[in-house]
């Protein structure tokens, strides 16, 4: 771990502009009761169930402490937003980043067989009433920052674009080819390329949550009485109902990007 890494003059003024403190968890021991404050009311509660999550979420603010940071308000001191990422092994063309996409960098990260070869963001979550500010941007360059300071000249993501949920019929191939005023329709891949990242490919299994029909029904409150493919909110694609089983399965479909 490192207690020396520091920001770039630019952000540095950036954050003091907005008064905003920039800590990592390398520095406090409490770091991920304070980031769930931020990162658990931002997901739908089926998010929150990913068996891979669920299984190294905890560790990975333990286990990496170094590559998960949060912005705090300097005025009410409240932490507004909070950003993941893990080092990972990837030794193929970048083009051929697995189809499992963020499922796969956690597994990967939390059980590395190699030396890391990239930095993989993981989440970036800013509270509601402090969305539009481009705190997310911002974000983004910090954590490119830090990957820069341990060696990673390039960050990978798993990029969640955050208007596709109002599009789950859309294939994820597809809504990525959309655009507005000559620029790519999804703000949050919008806001990736601004900073210079370009689009690798699709990971079309980047999370699988899979339970019985009753969670998700509790999760989304819901009712489901039938087979067969379902839309509900938040989701990127459409959920399939299996009654006879009693089995709900979400696949959800990310955009692997490139930061370099």
């Amino acid at each position: 771990m490192s207690l020396n890494f520091q920001l770039s003059h630019t952000l540095q003024l950036e954050l003091r502009n907005r008064n905003l403190r920039f800590i990592r968890a390398v520095e406090v021991g409490n770091f991920l009761d304070k980031a769930n404050d931020v990162t658990l009311p931002s997901w739908p509660a089926f998010m929150l169930n990913d068996s891979i999550a669920n299984k190294y979420w905890s560790a990975l603010n333990r286990q990496h402490k170094d590559f998960q940071f949060a912005l705090i308000d300097e005025k009410s001191q409240k932490w507004i937003a909070v950003g993941n990422s893990i080092p990972v092994h990837f030794s193929g063309a970048l083009g051929t980043l697995p189809d499992t996409g963020w499922d796969w960098a956690l597994k990967t990260g939390m059980e590395p067989a190699k030396p890391p070869t990239l930095l993989c963001a993981l989440s970036i979550q800013v509270l509601p009433e402090h969305r539009g500010q481009q705190l997310s941007t911002l974000m983004i360059q910090i954590m490119h920052e830090i990957g820069r300071h341990f060696g990673f000249a390039q960050l990978i993501a798993p990029v969640r674009p955050n208007k596709k949920s109002d599009y789950p019929l859309i294939p994820m191939d597809l809504y990525i080819e959309w655009s507005k005023d000559a620029k790519r329709f999804d703000p949050w891949l919008r806001a990736h390329e601004r900073l210079g990242a370009r689009i690798l490919n699709v990971c079309h299994e980047s999370m699988l949550i899979s339970a019985p029909i009753e969670k998700w029904q509790e999760w989304t409150g819901m009712s489901f009485q039938s087979s067969g493919s379902y839309v509900i909110p938040g989701a990127l694609a459409t959920i399939r109902i299996d009654v006879d089983k009693n089995r709900g399965e979400y696949i959800e479909p990310n955009v692997w990007m490139l930061h370099s």
